[in-house]
């Protein structure tokens, strides 16, 4: 058996390629979001929820809209107003921008502060008062199919249950047929802790937009930038 062929011309598979983006890091000339500033920025901070579900009953943003420095505050209710409180996903679902009604996941976006600084935004934002209706959650994938389990997605039309999505693929009853025949079937069931990497940065993104164009630039630290333009 021959051996497999590597090399440049394969992709340089097996190969050791020497790092091309290493130098301005180690030099300290790496660019970041947080390096990117812009005449007249404004900075944003986002209110989130400490539940994992609940209903919002009422927000007062009284307090934050006073403070000097602050630009706006938006709730999901002024989104809505708008038709901005639900946006499209990649998967053909939509999500909630800032929530309206109640949170349906811990961290949830309530509200959002825009002000002339980051640290008054940030203090801004300390200062809304939300009024939750605690909900029994959802922990996992397991109780979520449970008869009786809390409707998460209660706001989408005709949704009885939990499930999001629903596929097939390749031919179901040859593989029911395999099994069936097979001398021994095993069934393993596997948990896996919360795992995520740890970049330089995390997310954000600045916006430019040209008032002369209309046109937006946007700066950002993601992977997808076709699903967000």
């Amino acid at each position: 058996m021959s051996a497999m062929a590597v090399g440049p011309a394969l992709g340089g598979v097996g190969e050791s390629i020497k790092r091309k983006e290493d130098a301005k890091f180690l030099q300290g000339r790496g660019q970041y979001i947080d390096d990117l500033v812009l005449p007249g920025m404004l900075h944003l901070a986002i209110l989130r929820s400490p539940y994992a579900h609940a209903r919002i009953r009422g927000i007062d943003t009284t307090a934050a809209s006073a403070v000097p420095g602050v630009v706006a505050v938006v709730t999901g209710e002024l989104m809505a107003q708008h038709n901005l409180a639900w946006m499209p996903t990649l998967s053909g679902d939509t999500e909630a921008v800032l929530a309206t009604d109640k949170v349906r996941f811990q961290g949830q976006e309530v509200a959002a502060v825009v002000a002339e600084s980051r640290a008054v935004a940030e203090d801004a934002c300390a200062l809304i008062e939300v009024d939750y209706e605690p909900l029994q959650a959802v922990t996992s994938p397991q109780q979520a199919r449970e008869p009786g389990a809390p409707l998460i997605r209660d706001e989408k039309e005709g949704q009885r249950d939990n499930q999001c999505y629903h596929w097939e693929s390749g031919d179901k009853d040859a593989t029911d047929l395999a099994f069936a025949r097979a001398a021994k079937v095993v069934e393993l069931s596997t948990h896996y802790p919360r795992c995520h990497p740890a970049p330089l940065e995390t997310c954000g993104i600045v916006a430019d937009v040209d008032s002369v164009t209309g046109q937006a630039t946007l700066h950002m630290t993601c992977q997808a930038p076709h699903a967000h333009r």
